[in-house]
Order: structure tokens, then sequence, then C-alpha cells
């Protein structure tokens, strides 16, 4: 019926698709076993959860091959050893690379603040707190507060805490102008050594809805040759989900079919495939009516990409319609009339992301109301962000609302502590799995701006728990004399947060290592019950990298550590150990675990550096004289007014605050000249001399309508939504 006609693949009937399969040798003389199963013989009917995959012939290493096959690889085809240095490991694209960076650089710099407290920590120890008998600290987190800052008595000079913490923050302030320029360097390394279709490619938006390629051909063909115009029609989605279930009912009839050969052990079959027969009928006959609706009236959803035959075209167009935008700010008008499209209307010109980095069923969802959705689901984020907060500061802070709590006995207590845990993890977990939901309904044009935005939702989320979990811990517990003071707030605070960093370090990284619940699990629990070899290799599938959670931990503990770092140098230490164990476990995971990642680009790396490193700096430097105050003023109290005795920290760390906000526009917003990669690359490579690059062509595409290769002087090919 519908699948001869629209050819999308003849799709069997039960007698021919239930017949044996044989097996078949792929183009390296190795046999290779069907995507459907064999039918079993009366012997083997047999339930199938009782049976293993190769009972049925379904073969599990070739499922592993498959999973294999599909982890990133150097040019000879083989894997790439773990002690590679990064510069070599440009497969992996910008995106990737840059986070590799990030967190070497970033375990650097704290192993050196970590050193630079080591006289603070020896100071520390010289106090009278965490060892006195009337404290009733006890064993292990005495030792604790005997690092920090609160085992200090009132009244002491703070000198030498000044002086270091003044060098430390100098010392990240440097890491980061440094890291910033190794960052820009690393692009142009990465990128200059792996050709990419948005090299010769850009993005054109604000186009009409009745604009053809053969205007667009005519538009930008004054700045080169063009390989490729792909103009995107509305319509994309609603054809990708109409495609995704037809895909999903004939997976659902492949497996029926194999189950209506044993009807005794299936009485189900039949029924189930009559409902995916009946369900692929109607997303053919959707498919059909939406694809002849679009050959009726054809609209432009806005964009186009455009791809030039050289890279030097693609750049001079790019920089000549930013000249263009520059003109129309300056003077009202643009000054350039032949920028304009059909003589009246301005477009937005700008370099296209990588084809694997593209959401294509998103491009059809206008700006205007792509930043409502970004409004309301913010919104809707902060209010969840409040209630998790606002129930893991409650159940931390027990004592203030259930003061008899430890008078009612161990049992009481212990029930209020577990359900405190619950709470917890239940809010963590709520909000772990939401952020990535509700991220994915603002319909970003690309997975590297919804990378962006689930990091900072995610690192939002994690430091003002953590901080504000931390801080209803003061006065906890007392001494001797019924008096606390900050001296109990890092025995019981304190420990909460070194529980914090060693749970991430060590359950984190043994889950994402390990990787219990996209690989092990699934496979154990689902691989046996697969009656066909596609599904089984989908179950086997290598899992992907998701840089906006990898990226938020890291940045979670590295603005924990400066936060409380003048406090707790003990910190340092722990994030320094951290990125150096998450740094080989990621590496070793891209390597040798996940699918090749997508070659997306350095958007996450300079939300990273650019603000969220920054701010975590100027929180410490925030942060650090309120710590001192209370230390050396006000032992006893949460808050007190500055005092004179901490005037030479004000002054240090005022002056590292103004250095940083100095220094953060020249020298971090703004691209160095002397290493802007666009003016260095050299791209004279033809496009289509270039092996296995990338095209601009979504994965349901139209059947009738594919993108050919073409030059200016040929007829273009069309990618239509």
């Amino acid at each position: 019926g519908w699948s001869r006609v629209l050819g999308f693949g003849f799709v069997p009937s039960r007698e021919a698709s239930i017949s044996p399969r044989k097996t078949f040798e792929d183009v390296e003389g190795r046999e290779m076993v069907a995507e459907t199963a064999p039918l079993l013989s009366p012997a083997q009917r047999e339930p199938f959860w009782n049976k293993s995959a190769g009972t049925r012939n379904l073969d599990a290493k070739q499922a592993e091959r498959y999973a294999r096959d599909a982890v990133v690889r150097d040019e000879s085809g083989d894997l790439y050893a773990l002690g590679t240095p990064l510069a070599r490991l440009g497969k992996l694209g910008t995106g990737v690379g840059l986070y590799f960076y990030f967190v070497f650089y970033s375990g650097l710099v704290l192993g050196l603040m970590s050193v630079l407290t080591l006289p603070v920590m020896v100071s520390n120890f010289n106090g009278s707190y965490a060892f006195d008998p009337a404290e009733k600290i006890g064993f292990p987190r005495n030792l604790l507060v005997a690092s920090t800052l609160g085992n200090r008595p009132p009244h002491q000079p703070l000198l030498l805490h000044s002086i270091m913490d003044f060098l430390c923050s100098l010392a990240f302030l440097f890491f980061l102008v440094y890291y910033r320029r190794r960052q820009l360097l690393a692009r142009k390394e990465i990128e200059t050594k792996i050709i990419t279709a948005a090299d010769y490619s850009i993005l054109v938006s604000n186009l009409p809805e009745n604009a053809t390629r053969e205007e667009i051909l005519d538009h930008f063909g004054r700045y080169g040759q063009i390989e490729h115009v792909y103009l995107c029609y509305k319509g994309y989605a609603k054809r990708s989900q109409l495609m995704s279930v037809k895909e999903k009912a004939e997976e659902d009839l492949e497996q029926f079919d194999i189950q209506l050969s044993s009807p005794l052990e299936f009485p189900e079959a039949s029924e189930g495939h009559t409902n995916a027969q009946q369900t692929l009928d109607e997303a053919l006959s959707d498919i059909r009516k939406h694809q002849l609706e679009h050959e009726r009236c054809p609209r432009c959803c806005g964009l186009a990409f455009v791809t030039f035959k050289l890279e030097s075209s693609s750049r001079r167009c790019r920089m000549d319609y930013k000249q263009s935008k520059f003109f129309s700010n300056l003077f009202g008008s643009s000054n350039h009339t032949t920028s304009l499209f059909r003589q009246t209307i301005p477009l937005k010109v700008k370099i296209a992301p990588q084809p694997s980095d593209i959401l294509w069923e998103n491009l059809e969802v206008k700006p205007n109301m792509r930043a409502l959705r970004v409004f309301c689901t913010s919104v809707f984020s902060l209010f969840l962000l409040l209630i998790a907060t606002g129930l893991i500061a409650a159940v931390n802070g027990k004592h203030f609302f259930l003061p008899t709590a430890i008078d009612q006995g161990l049992w009481f207590s212990g029930l209020v502590n577990f359900l405190s845990v619950i709470i917890i993890i239940v809010s963590n977990v709520a909000m772990f799995v939401l952020m990535p939901v509700i991220t994915r309904l603002e319909a970003h044009i690309t997975k590297s701006t919804q990378e962006v935005y689930i990091m900072w939702r995610l690192w939002l989320f994690q430091v003002l728990n953590t901080l504000l979990a931390a801080l209803v811990f003061w006065d906890a517990s007392r001494n001797e004399q019924g008096e606390t003071n900050w001296a109990h707030w890092f025995a019981d605070g304190g420990s909460m947060l070194v529980g914090v960093i060693i749970g991430d370090a060590v359950l984190m990284n043994l889950i994402e290592f390990f990787r219990p619940f996209d690989v092990i699990i699934p496979r154990k629990m689902q691989g046996p019950k697969c009656l066909t070899q596609k599904r089984l290799n989908r179950v086997y599938e290598a899992p992907e990298l998701s840089l906006g959670m990898r990226y938020q931990m890291i940045l979670k503990h590295f603005t924990l550590a400066l936060a409380l770092g003048s406090a707790m140098p003990l910190n340092y230490w722990l994030i320094t150990i951290l990125c150096i164990v998450t740094f080989w476990i990621d590496k070793f995971n891209v390597l040798r675990l996940y699918k090749k990642p997508a070659l997306c680009n350095d958007e996450v790396a300079n939300v990273a550096a650019v603000y969220i490193a920054p701010l975590s700096l100027l929180l410490h430097l925030c942060i650090a004289p309120y710590f001192y105050t209370v230390v050396a003023t006000c032992p006893t109290q949460i808050i007190c007014p500055p005092s004179p005795e901490v005037s030479v920290t004000y002054v240090l760390l005022g002056i590292a605050a103004a250095v940083l906000c100095l220094a953060w526009q020249p020298l971090l917003y703004v691209e160095p000249e002397d290493v802007h990669y666009h003016e260095v690359r050299c791209k004279d490579v033809s496009y289509s001399y270039v092996e296995g690059i990338e095209k601009y062509q979504p994965e349901h595409d139209w059947p009738n309508n594919l993108n050919e290769s073409i030059s200016a002087s040929q007829e273009i090919g069309i990618s239509v939504f």
C-alpha cells in the first residue's frame, strides 16, 4: 500500500516475515547475523525469559561490536590510547575537547591554591576549639574543625590568612585569563585540524515564507560558488513525529511476526500484530497527506543553510553582514543595499552550527515564541528550585522546629534523620530528572544551547541547596555551657559540605565509570527479552556524553571550593582530587564507552569560562570578608558589623575584586585579536574534496526531495520542513 507509494520500503506480509533469514557476509568477510531472528523450532519454544539470547540465535557479541564501533577512533581506525594528548583528539569536537581542557586546568589552579593555603591550615591547627573537651566536638569532626578558620580564638591577627587569600584570588584570576586564551588557542588548534561542514556554511534567518531556493542562490552567489542550499520549511516537526511512529510500528510488527510462530507462548501476539499494522497504515496515510499538503503550499520557516565551496567565501559573507549590521545600527538604515533580500528585507547571517548539533524539529519555532518558552520554564525552574532548596533547608534545620527531638530518644531522632535524607534525595533526583525535560520544552536550535541551559540551572540549584542546607546547621550543637560558635558550625555544616564533596567524588564518578543505569541494567534486564537483532542492538547502543551534566558537577564543586575556601582551605585539596579523578574517568569513557560525540561548538565552554567561573571568584571575594569578620570579632554570632581589626583583609580582597571587574571585559569577554581563530584558519580545500564531511540534511527528510551536491551553475538541492 502506502509503503510502496512513498518509497519507505516494502512491509512484508506475515508469511514472508516469519520465514527464516540467512546469514550473510559483510565487506570484511565476517559472517553476520540478520536483524530478524529465525523461527524457533517446536523444541525451542520455551518462555523467552528462560532462554538466553544465544538460544534464539541473537548475537550479543555483534551488538557489543556495534556499540564499540560507535566509539571515536583515530585516522587508522584504531581506538585512541588513554594517554593520547588532548591536542590530538580532534575528532572529539570543539565542545568535548574544551571540556577536558577546563577540567585539566581547573585541577592545576586548585592544586596551586591548595599549596598556597598550607600555611593557613598550619596556623588554624594551632587554635584552641577543636580538641577542647568542653566544646564537645567528637572525632573525626574535630580534625576537620582543626583545619578551619573556626578553630582560631577571637581577636587573633589574620594577616597571614588575608595575604594568602589575596594570592589565591590573583592565582585564580590569572588562571581565568590564561585558560581563556588557551581555550581560544585550543579551539583554533582543534578546528584547524578537522574540517567540518560549519566551516563552509552560514545560517540565514529572517527569510519570508515564500522565499525560494533560486532567490537564495542569486542573493548569496556573489560571495563565491555554492555547493548546497538547504531551505527549511514548516512541517518537519510533525513529519519527524509521524516517521518515528511509523518506524516504531514497523519494529513492533517485526516482533509480533516472530511471536506469531509460537501462539501458545504469545497468545496476545495476534491482537498486537493487528494493532501495530493499523498504526502503521494510519501513520503512512498521515505522512502522505502531510507530504501532499506541503507540495501544494510550501512555507519557509525563515531559515536556510547555505554551504559554499570555499571557507573563505563563507567568512567573507559573514563579515559583510556583520558590517551591514554595524551601519544599520549607526545610521538607522543599511548602507549595504545589496545585503537586503529582495532589496527590502534585512537578513541575519551567522556561522552555521554543526549538522550533528542541530535539533531539526525545533527550527520552525519562532524566536519570540522560544523566548517566551525560556521565560516560562525559567520561572517554573525557579519555583522548583525554591521548593527543593526550602525542603532541604527545612529538614536539615529540624532543630529549629523540633528542639526536643533529641530528648524524645534515639529512635525518634533516627526517624527524623531518615525522613530528612529521603526528602533530600527525592528533591535532588526530581531536579535532575526535570531539568533536562524542562529545557527540551524550550525548543532550542542546537544541542549545545540546550546543554548550556541545563548546566546553568543545575549549577545554580546545586550551589544554592548546598550552601543554604549548610547554613541552617548554625546552632545545631553546643558546648558544655550551652553556647555555640563557629567551631560548632564547621563541625556540623562543614562536615555536611565535606560529605557532599566526597560523596560526589566517589558515588557520582563510580556511577559514571560503571554506567549501571544506561548500560549494565538495560543489557542484563532487557537484552534477554529481545526477539530481533535490531532491538538487541538498540539495547546495547553506546551511551552519549552530556556536557551540561558533567560541567555542572565540576562547576558546582568549583564554586563551593571558592565560596568557602577562605574558611575551609581543605576544600581546595578535595576539589583538586575530584578534578583529577573526573578527568580520567571521563577521558576513559569518551575513548572506550561513549559513542562518537557530536561536533558541537564551544558555547558551553564559553559560558563556564566567561560567566560562571568569574561569578564563583566574585562569590569568594564577597563571602571571605564575612568569615574573617565574624570569626575575628564575634565568633558566637552569625552576623556582626564590619570591624577595623580586619581592615587589611577588606583592602586586599577589595583590590582583588576591582582587578576582576576591570579585567573581565577586555581579557575574558572579548576575544583577543592575536588568537582570533577566524583570522588564522586556512581552509582553501574545496568542500567537495573533504572526505566524510557532514551534510545539512535531517534524519527524516522528505524521500522525494533529497539534497544533492551541486555547484552554483547547477540546480540547488533543498531540505524542506
